[in-house]
């Protein structure tokens, strides 16, 4: 540092004003985003905004953690001391359990920072599945082989299943270190945080779509389905990361790239995984019991060969829908666990496993185009039954979005549940034509699918993102973000006008 920087410094600290932020960078004089908007031409308007409650939020950060950990502890003394000895203490157990964890928001209240009132009624409506999936469908065998970390991980957060990481580890001939394959995730959290920020200058406060064509609307609301998807990988991502380095327990990752896909059912399958592949593992596999489940297991790892007319709605894939019909083939001798179902954290199975894997693909095309070893044709399974089921997946997930805004923002008035119904519809309405016209389907170009994908979306993404537009819910977000920012005067809101002024 210059003598005349020192200087500077020194005659601004006398005045009061700051030179660098509390995380020690040098403040700039304004923010250069917005400058090189407004160098470019484009129209930049600034508004009041209040400052980020920090406080309030460090104090609500903790007291959520502690009773994540505190509800891990008493359902982990439950399930050992009740559960499993009797049918009267595990239905106990699990009523106990999901009364609690549905009420903590109603309890608690809206603490005002939206951001963490969000994450409560999210993560309390998820872990009733989980409540229910730990204490219902997984066999007493594979829980007592669980360590409290594995036990608060599989409650609480979106591990990795022990027998996808067993198989990758027999595979490859040793065993990853858990804090080193979640550290491998944060640099992809760092872009993420980035493109989340960055899309923030992209939405508008509410008072601004007053006055904008629909087409407008609906693209700037398209934006914000960007910025909502990085926002739940960055927090959602970011969390799950640094607990899986704390108890030592890999994490999977809760999106698989969805803006990547070409159709509406690969979308659906690569989107919050942590949440579609319980709601689909619960729509589709709860209701069976253990013995059942087994058989299943047993008969599918004795027919391997039988996968091969897997339709994209199959109960035994996970997410709302499979991927395409030859990535489900390539996943036939994919082991499930304890239960019997396919392990929550994987959609098409561990990436590079998968592709050392292919033997069971080979099999399905030496017995001639997906025939059975006894030269029979694969015959189709029923499509109603796995369609209802998918329906009534992508109906969950509109009321379990239903209750995270009503606890969030303050109202529920059933546009999250419409945009679901309506993307469940899509997608069943996708894979019947997939399977119905399969060279029709074929002949389609990439470029159209994509197309008619993202318009679709833009259709119907307003569904989504209008609760959260007029309730200022990103409009904070913007405000924590100049807390971040080394910015010498502290911002208003802002928001650039890309089109449709």
């Amino acid at each position: 540092m210059t003598v005349q920087e020192k200087a500077s410094e020194f005659i601004a600290g006398l005045a009061g004003k700051q030179t660098h932020s509390k995380l020690g960078f040098k403040l700039l004089p304004s923010d250069p985003v917005l400058d090189t908007f407004r160098h470019f031409g484009f129209k930049v308007v600034e508004y009041d905004i209040p400052r980020y409650p920090l406080w309030t939020a460090l104090i609500v950060s903790f007291r959520i953690l502690g009773f994540i950990v505190g509800s891990a502890v008493v359902a982990y003394g439950l399930y050992h001391g009740i559960a499993k000895k009797s049918q009267v203490g595990k239905w106990f157990s699990i009523f106990s359990l999901i009364s609690t964890l549905l009420a903590w928001p109603m309890l608690t209240g809206r603490s005002g920072v939206m951001l963490l009132d969000f994450w409560r009624p999210a993560l309390g409506f998820r872990s009733c599945l989980l409540v229910w999936d730990v204490f219902h469908i997984r066999s007493v065998d594979e829980v007592e082989g669980w360590s409290f970390a594995r036990f608060f991980a599989q409650l609480w957060t979106f591990p990795k299943e022990l027998d996808e990481i067993n198989d990758r580890t027999a595979e490859e001939g040793f065993e990853r270190n858990a804090r080193i394959e979640n550290l491998k995730g944060m640099p992809k959290v760092a872009i993420e945080a980035f493109a989340m920020f960055g899309a923030l200058y992209f939405i508008p406060p509410f008072e601004l779509t007053r006055n904008m064509s629909q087409l407008a609307y609906h693209c700037y609301c398209d934006a914000l389905g960007v910025c909502i998807l990085m926002a739940l990988a960055l927090f959602g991502d970011g969390l799950l990361k640094m607990f899986g380095i704390v108890i030592n327990v890999e994490m999977a990752d809760m999106f698989e790239n969805p803006l990547g896909t070409t159709n509406i059912r690969l979308f659906w399958s690569h989107w919050n995984r942590a949440i579609a592949t319980v709601l689909h593992r619960v729509v589709f596999g709860g209701g069976k019991s253990k013995t059942t489940l087994r058989k299943k297991k047993a008969a599918a790892q004795a027919a391997v060969a039988r996968r091969a007319h897997m339709d994209g709605l199959s109960e035994t894939d996970a997410g709302h829908t499979s991927g395409e019909d030859e990535q489900a083939s390539s996943n036939g001798g994919k082991k499930r666990n304890a239960s019997g179902l396919k392990p929550l954290s994987s959609v098409n199975g561990d990436s590079d496993l998968r592709k050392r894997k292919g033997g069971a693909k080979e099999a399905v095309k030496s017995n001639g185009n997906g025939r059975s070893p006894a030269g029979q044709p694969a015959k189709k399974s029923s499509f109603l039954p796995k369609a209802c089921a998918a329906i009534v997946t992508f109906a969950m997930s509109g009321i379990f979005h239903e209750h995270i805004t009503y606890w969030t923002l303050g109202f529920a008035n059933g546009e999250n549940f419409v945009f679901f119904l309506l993307n469940g519809v899509a997608t069943v309405t996708a894979t019947w034509f997939k399977r119905t016209y399969p060279e029709a389907n074929a002949k389609i170009p990439t470029w159209l699918s994509v197309l008619m994908l993202h318009a679709f979306f833009l259709a119907v993404i307003p569904l989504f993102c209008s609760p959260f537009i007029r309730s200022g819910f990103f409009v904070q977000l913007e405000a924590l973000k100049y807390e971040l920012m080394p910015v010498r005067d502290r911002p208003r809101g802002s928001f650039v006008y890309l089109f449709g002024q």
